[in-house]
C-alpha cells in the first residue's frame, strides 16, 4: 500500500511539472506549467519552432542567441511581448521561426543610427509620444546631451517625446530606440 501511494504521489508530481498547451478559440495558446503559471500567449498558427524563455533574458539576448531572426520579426511572432518587450515572462515559450520568414541581416543596428517612424524601429522606450516621425538607436554609455546635440533638438523637446526618461540626470535605455523628433 506504501508503495502504491508513494507511486501515486510521484506520478502526481511528474504530470504538474510536465507543461500543458491547450489551443482556444481566440487563437490563443494557453501554456500551463509548475514554473510559470497558467498563461494565455499568441504565436503564429504556422509556428515551427519555439524557445522556452530562461530567467534574466531579454529580448534582444534571445535575438542575439539564435542570431537568424530581426527583432521586429520576434516581436511580430510573439505581439504579447509587446515592443518593449517588457511582457517577456521566463518559463513562457516564444516562436523563433515559421515556415514563410528568411532572415535579412542585420539583427542588432549600429548604435547612432536614426530612422523615420515609418521604419517602425522596436524596442522602443515606453510611452514614446504617438507623433514620433524620428527614432535613434541608443548605444551602451550613449549620453541623452549627445543624442540631443547629434540632432539638433532642445533637451525639452526630448524629454517631452521621451516621456519615460527621467528629467534629472536623464539617461535612455540602451538597445533601445528613443524619439528624437516630433511633427
Amino acid at each position: 500500500m506504501l508503495f502504491s501511494t508513494l507511486a501515486t504521489a510521484i506520478l502526481a508530481s511528474v504530470a504538474a511539472a510536465t507543461p500543458v498547451l491547450t489551443e482556444r478559440a481566440d487563437n490563443c495558446t494557453t501554456y500551463s506549467s509548475v514554473a510559470a503559471g497558467t498563461v494565455c500567449y499568441h504565436t503564429p498558427s504556422d509556428c515551427s519552432a519555439t524557445y522556452l524563455v530562461k530567467s534574466g533574458d531579454s529580448c534582444n539576448a534571445i535575438a542575439a542567441l539564435f542570431g537568424n531572426f530581426t527583432l521586429t520579426q520576434f516581436y511580430y511572432w510573439n505581439p504579447d511581448i509587446t515592443q518593449t518587450c517588457a511582457a517577456l515572462r521566463a518559463f513562457v515559450p516564444v516562436c523563433i521561426n515559421t515556415p514563410w520568414y528568411t532572415f535579412t541581416p542585420p539583427v542588432f543596428a549600429p548604435a547612432g543610427t536614426v530612422v523615420p517612424a515609418s521604419a517602425i524601429p522596436v524596442p522602443v522606450m515606453p510611452q514614446i509620444v504617438s507623433t514620433c516621425t524620428k527614432y535613434e538607436f541608443v548605444g551602451n554609455g550613449v549620453r541623452v546631451d549627445a543624442m540631443v546635440a547629434q540632432n539638433g533638438i532642445t533637451m525639452d523637446e526630448f524629454l517631452a517625446w521621451n516621456p519615460a526618461v527621467a528629467k534629472t540626470n536623464p539617461s535612455a535605455w540602451a538597445d533601445y530606440w528613443v524619439c528624437v523628433g516630433s511633427s
